[in-house]
């Protein structure tokens, strides 16, 4: 076997654990394995009857971005969000201790109905905890029920709305976003709400006709349902320039 080979393996691996497809491990478990079944509202009651357990539990991610990922109940939407009702997570890193992979976690699964298994632990419901107060630790998703937009998801935080470009905006944008090497694909302008000097463009090749909703959705908070590339463009004096996606 040649060097490379062991870190191909392990690349391979730690692509599937991200995505969810090497999920038998906590997946499989049962009652011999600890993994106790429970609901969102039962542990925001009774705490202390689960406390330092391992949960197999339901419900709704939302945005997982900015320090922010809760697992809220099936129910909740944008109208009724209460992040008071939800139970703030953060995914099982990839390699121990490292929290290697915990962000991509966030990326793929973001605004999903998920099940998981997690350990939980309510401390910070008692004593204020200094950054994200995690009540579930390790998360391991062990199936997807359903996948939802940007525009569709649970958003906890702030956002801040997008609104169709006029027609003469679009034309300009358009126009420099070709010049920028933009692929030949439908592409859709956007004005930033409150903001006259920032716009966004994007585009896809996927021919879907959902767009963002908001900035965060466009360029921050993408959901592996919005099938859309997009780009900030601001004003400089009398110009509109694209700047780059990093």
């Amino acid at each position: 076997m040649s060097k490379q080979a062991p870190w191909l393996c392990l690349a391979i691996i730690v692509a599937a654990l991200v995505a969810g497809t090497v999920g038998f491990r906590l997946g499989a478990a049962g009652p011999a394995s600890g993994v106790i079944n429970s609901d969102i509202e039962s542990l925001r009651s009774h705490p202390e009857e689960l406390a330092g357990k391992l949960v197999r539990i339901s419900g709704k991610l939302d945005e997982c971005y900015e320090w922010e990922c809760s697992l809220c109940p099936e129910s909740m939407s944008r109208e009724t969000a209460n992040p008071k009702e939800c139970m703030p997570l953060e995914f099982r890193a990839l390699m121990p201790g490292t929290g290697f992979g915990e962000e991509d976690q966030e990326k793929v699964f973001r605004f999903s109905s998920v099940t998981l298994t997690a350990k939980f632990d309510p401390t910070c419901w008692k004593v204020p905890c200094m950054d994200r107060p995690v009540v579930l630790s390790d998360a391991d998703v062990v199936s997807v029920q359903k996948r939802r937009s940007s525009s569709d998801g649970l958003w906890l935080g702030r956002v801040t709305a997008l609104q169709p470009a006029s027609s003469a905006l679009a034309i300009v944008i358009g126009a420099e976003a070709n010049h920028a090497g933009f692929p030949p694909a439908p592409m859709k302008v956007f004005a930033v709400k409150g903001d006259a000097g920032t716009a966004i463009v994007c585009w896809t090749t996927a021919g879907t006709t959902s767009w963002p909703s908001s900035l965060e959705g466009a360029l921050s908070a993408k959901s592996t349902a919005d099938f859309y590339g997009c780009n900030k463009a601001r004003k400089v004096v009398d110009r509109w320039v694209i700047q780059p996606r990093w």
